[in-house]
């Protein structure tokens, strides 16, 4: 079956006139290269990435910071990509572009993208480390324990690809749709994505899935733009079952970290550890599958994994402390 949007989907989408992100040329081929199988080989990417002058100044702005705190500055691309892993390297130079949409940042929708950003980068994180977590798939080999991989990655930063590109497009109707308090105050019990519909004439999900196929993305990768939501709705031959789970599971996870991690939609007020422990796409992660919770030490490591996340996200996505400020855990 074809990742395409159907005919109807498309159509109507097309009307809409959507413009697509001004993300680097060279994306595609990141993306390629994030979901070829096992290892992600530093030379390729520092290839690819080098077409792109102002990625190659920002991740090496990056590795010569304090973060890293070497003693003598790196100047080779290769060498950099080495040293922060291919798959951080790649997801940094995705993030880092999209912090360059000077107008967006500066404009109405400027704390939006940052929320937006910090969510995506925070589910990236989380992705990536379940589906080390997760039982294999029939018929899929198991992964080699402990071994560097970027499944997942690209998947959890761009889940939410849809509302950068209804940001983009509408920045005054989206900065008003997603704030916060309009939310909480005035749209309370009202599906986010149907209010969406309402006001964009489609919903991020839709949205993602138009650009992105438009963009050629992986057909995996926008297969989970479209169906983050409801996994049972994808394309068989395309996302993995465990792939959509542990990006569902991941946004689930990172709302539960506190508001600063949310992203455009705003947590339930209730959705704390032990709410975000009762969704059924953790029964995935139980040895048992008659477990309707997920494994308890699972848990404590996601938990713990916030000032982890909060120490990536402030050196690698430099968010303006005034636009998306990060506060302490309670």
């Amino acid at each position: 079956m074809s990742n395409a949007p159907s005919s109807g989907e498309s159509g109507s989408l097309r009307s809409l006139d959507l413009r697509l992100p001004p993300l680097p040329q060279t994306l595609p081929q990141v993306l390629e290269l994030l979901h070829r199988p096992g290892f992600v080989p530093a030379e390729e990417l520092a290839e690819v990435v080098q077409g792109d002058p102002a990625a190659v100044a920002r991740l090496l702005k990056h590795i010569n910071s304090a973060y890293y705190g070497l003693r003598r500055s790196i100047t080779s691309v290769e060498r950099a990509i080495r040293m922060m892993g291919p798959t951080t390297a790649a997801g940094t130079v995705i993030g880092l572009r999209m912090l360059e949409m000077e107008d967006l940042l500066h404009g109405p929708a400027g704390p939006c993208l940052a929320r937006l950003l910090r969510h995506s980068e925070s589910t990236a994180f989380l992705t990536q480390y379940l589906i080390g977590r997760a039982a294999p798939e029939a018929n899929t080999p198991e992964p080699t324990p402990n071994a560097p991989s970027g499944r997942g990655f690209a998947e959890g930063l761009l889940h939410d690809f849809g509302k950068l590109v209804l940001l983009y497009n509408y920045p005054e109707k989206a900065a008003a749709l997603y704030d916060q308090q309009v939310l909480d105050e005035y749209l309370a019990g009202t599906e986010a994505r149907a209010l969406e519909q309402l006001v964009f004439g489609c919903d991020h999900t839709e949205a993602g899935r138009y650009a992105a196929a438009e963009m050629h993305f992986p057909p995996v990768l926008t297969d989970v733009i479209r169906h983050h939501h409801a996994p049972d709705q994808a394309e068989s031959n395309t996302a993995a079952p465990t792939l959509l789970r542990a990006v569902r599971a991941a946004n689930r996870a990172t709302k539960a970290m506190g508001p600063a991690f949310a992203g455009l939609h705003p947590s339930p007020p209730d959705l704390d550890w032990a709410a975000c422990a009762e969704a059924p796409v953790w029964s995935h992660w139980q040895a048992d599958p008659e477990a309707n919770a997920p494994p308890m030490d699972l848990m404590d490591d996601l938990r713990a994994k916030r000032s982890e996340i909060v120490h990536f996200t402030k050196f690698f996505l430099e968010i303006p402390e005034v636009l998306d400020p990060i506060p302490p855990p309670s």
